[in-house]
């Protein structure tokens, strides 16, 4: 079976939604990939006010970017800052 062309990223969203990928197997080829595998890094849970995490929210949400990432970037800058380390 061939793999239909797709005009959106919906229209694949939907059709692979209801395929099975094995069944097209044979219409696909291998491809050349790397991988850059990240720092290990710790997760750590911090309780906060309701309040507070949601000016968190809107303030990464203007910003585009995940709640996480948006504290990640706060507390490095705080604790690295002077350090010459990014």
């Amino acid at each position: 079976m061939k793999v239909p062309k797709f005009k959106t990223l919906e229209e694949a969203a939907d059709f692979w939604e209801s395929h099975d990928f094995e069944d097209y197997v044979e219409d696909t080829e291998p491809v050349a990939m790397t991988v850059r595998i990240r720092r290990q890094k710790k997760v750590l849970t911090v309780p906060i006010e309701l309040k507070v995490y949601e000016r968190l929210e809107a303030l990464a949400a203007r910003r585009r970017i995940r709640v996480e990432a948006l504290v990640s970037r706060w507390l490095r800058e705080k604790t690295l800052a002077g350090s010459g380390r990014k």
